[in-house]
């Protein structure tokens, strides 16, 4: 009797030590086959959790600007000399001393010595020829209007402009924007803006939202300017030099004058009377051509003129 009790208390021992043995293995992990998903002498993986993807708000539209600059902005401010040299298609020849003379009239009487190297129907390529043979002059600063005339190719407007503005660094160069009378133009506007983004002496005129607020500056093509609209350019011009730092004032000879290129409403009619000359754009009845083919304008490298005919 006594040795049956014994051998029961052994096996009851016995199989309470069993089972704290298994306890003790699951608790610290040992004999526990992980899951199938967890690598050899890897963690399992943890829950996932799905984070919401990081909102990005990307847009192409380009930063304008039409507000009157502080003096202390103004290119007078910013330079020691007053030679400025003005390049452009036929919407900046228009205010030439050839045609209505409105650009000398505004820059002279605040002091500068202007000249306007300009000429119809000119592609970006246009101001590389222009400062091969006028930058050598020396200039304080510089006007640039060019793309009017474009080749839809943006990659060689930007080259090409970016080319002029490093020639002329880091003299304070203003790029005007176009007016967007082609959707196209838009593309030229916003290589203007990464220009002035990169370099700090570039200064942006924005034109085309100037000129798209009022239908009275452009004409019937609704890009070359009216009477009003000229003297509206080179106030618009005035306004960004500001005041130049040197006396007296001078309104130079133009070096580049040749307007064979034009289109009909490129090219304004002059009407001298006494010592005033008026000028009339003539008014399109159908919209110009615009575009050459869809060609380079100018080969491969800035300095190169393209040979097809422009707008402006």
């Amino acid at each position: 009797m006594e040795a049956a009790m014994f051998l029961r208390r052994v096996a009851l021992l016995l199989g309470l030590l069993a089972v704290v043995s298994a306890c003790g293995a699951a608790a610290s992990g040992q004999g526990v086959d992980p899951p199938a998903t967890a690598a050899v002498g890897g963690l399992p993986p943890a829950t996932p959790t799905t984070a919401p993807e990081p909102t990005t708000t990307t847009s192409t539209a380009v930063v304008r600007t039409t507000v009157t600059l502080p003096l202390d902005a103004k290119v007078g401010a910013r330079v020691a000399g007053n030679r400025v040299l003005l390049i452009g298609d036929s919407v900046m020849a228009s205010t030439s001393q050839r045609y209505g003379g409105e650009m000398c009239d505004a820059l002279v009487a605040l002091g500068w010595q202007a000249e306007v190297d300009a000429e119809s129907g000119r592609f970006v390529d246009f101001g590389d020829r222009v400062l091969d043979e006028r930058l050598a002059a020396g200039w304080d600063a510089a006007v640039i209007l060019l793309g009017n005339n474009y080749g839809e190719d943006q990659p060689t407007y930007r080259r090409y402009l970016e080319a002029m503005v490093m020639r002329l660094s880091p003299q304070p160069v203003v790029l005007l924007t176009v007016t967007e009378f082609k959707p196209s133009r838009a593309e030229v506007n916003a290589v203007i803006f990464e220009m002035a983004q990169k370099y700090p002496n570039v200064v942006v005129l924005d034109w085309a939202v100037v000129s798209a607020a009022d239908p009275s500056i452009t004409g019937a093509d609704g890009l070359h300017l009216t009477d009003p609209g000229r003297s509206v350019l080179a106030q618009q011009v005035a306004e960004v030099l500001g005041t130049a730092p040197t006396q007296p004032g001078k309104c130079l000879a133009s070096s580049f004058r040749d307007d064979s290129s034009a289109t009909e409403t490129a090219t304004p009619t002059t009407v001298k009377k006494s010592t005033k000359t008026t000028t009339t754009v003539a008014r399109a009845t159908t919209t110009p051509v615009t575009d050459p083919a869809a060609t380079d304008p100018a080969g491969t490298d800035p300095g190169t003129s393209g040979s097809s005919p422009g707008t402006g």
